[in-house]
């Protein structure tokens, strides 16, 4: 049963936040946000990140990151497995790591010509790090603050399914759309 509460307790801070930016953007609010982190950038004539990274999701992404983090510190301790950090802390790592990921994936397929929400030559690849790139740099944080390896893994491969679920959330509430 502690195995199961500190997977979820990896688990809440990757997942809670993603299910409110769902929110956010249907319900349109903190659209003053909705512009690109990479400001309309480009390099080799081509985004640097693409329209689809903007503020609103790097602010609601840590954002929720940080509060999650900061009541999973003010819970029991024994039920968060990074308990020795300061919980809020570990929401803002996890946050930006998220983010990082994703922003990592986004300017990878920039430079290989693939534009945002399109799948180039390499789908079932491309759709498996499409999922994976925020949960992995969040797998490597964790790792970083001495969670053990095969509750990190196991958080990791649900995150991997979580973010899966919510991508389908995602298209099903037309927020987002996979071109081919």
């Amino acid at each position: 049963m502690q195995s199961f509460l500190w997977i979820v307790s990896l688990l809440a801070p990757i997942l809670l936040p993603g299910i409110v930016l769902i929110v956010v953007l249907k319900r349109g609010w903190l659209a003053r946000l909705n512009h690109p982190v990479d400001g309309g950038a480009r390099l080799g004539g081509r985004p640097l990140l693409g329209p689809t990274k903007t503020w609103r999701g790097v602010v609601v992404y840590t954002g929720g990151a940080i509060v999650v983090g900061a009541l999973l510190g003010a819970a029991d301790a024994s039920a968060a497995v990074f308990h020795e950090w300061p919980g809020a802390i570990v929401g803002l790592l996890v946050g930006l790591a998220y983010n990082a990921g994703e922003f990592a994936n986004s300017f990878v397929k920039r430079r290989l010509g693939v534009g945002s929400s399109m799948l180039g030559r390499w789908r079932t690849v491309q759709q498996a790090v499409d999922l994976g790139d925020g949960v992995l740099v969040v797998f490597a944080v964790y790792l970083a603050l001495g969670v053990p390896l095969p509750l990190a893994a196991a958080a990791g491969i649900a995150g991997f399914g979580v973010h899966a679920l919510t991508d389908v959330a995602m298209r099903a509430l037309r927020l987002k759309s996979r071109r081919a």
